[in-house]
């Protein structure tokens, strides 16, 4: 089976946490530690995707009394294309559907180009309309998994 968007654990773990972060609501702090607990996720492999979602600007680091993270921003402001962005870099835009060793140029395209470049553009707009407080709020899979 071939799969359209192939993301990794680190996306996934990113959008499972910062999503459980939103639902404590807006300007929220919670530790590492916690998030990955109720995440089910590694608290080391956690503080790895942090340091990408700090750096993407999407959460903030508190030091001090009130140690811990929180949204950069409301969580209808933060898109899965920006965690997708934040953690796995761009979305590859260049390469022939044709012939992944070389790149499609718009000059001279393959007979897939025009067709792959819609198709691209589109899932990255379909991405950005998908807004953290959504994925917090509509069923999210993790905690259909833990009730089964």
């Amino acid at each position: 089976m071939v799969r359209l968007l192939e993301l990794g654990a680190r996306t996934e773990y990113a959008v499972r946490t910062m999503a459980i972060l939103a639902t404590k609501g807006e300007g929220a702090v919670e530790t590492v530690k916690n998030l990955a607990a109720e995440a089910e996720v590694s608290v080391h492999f956690l503080y790895s995707i942090f340091d990408l979602l700090v750096r993407g600007r999407l959460i903030n680091a508190h030091k001090g009394r009130v140690r811990g993270f929180s949204l950069a921003r409301p969580a209808d402001q933060i898109s899965f294309l920006d965690i997708v962005h934040a953690v796995e870099g761009p979305i590859e835009k260049a390469q022939c559907l044709l012939d992944k060793r070389d790149i499609c140029r718009p000059e001279k395209p393959c007979a897939a180009h025009a067709s792959w470049s819609r198709m691209r553009e589109r899932v990255e707009q379909e991405l950005a309309a998908c807004t953290l407080d959504k994925m917090s709020e509509q069923n999210p899979p993790w905690e259909r998994l833990k009730e089964a």
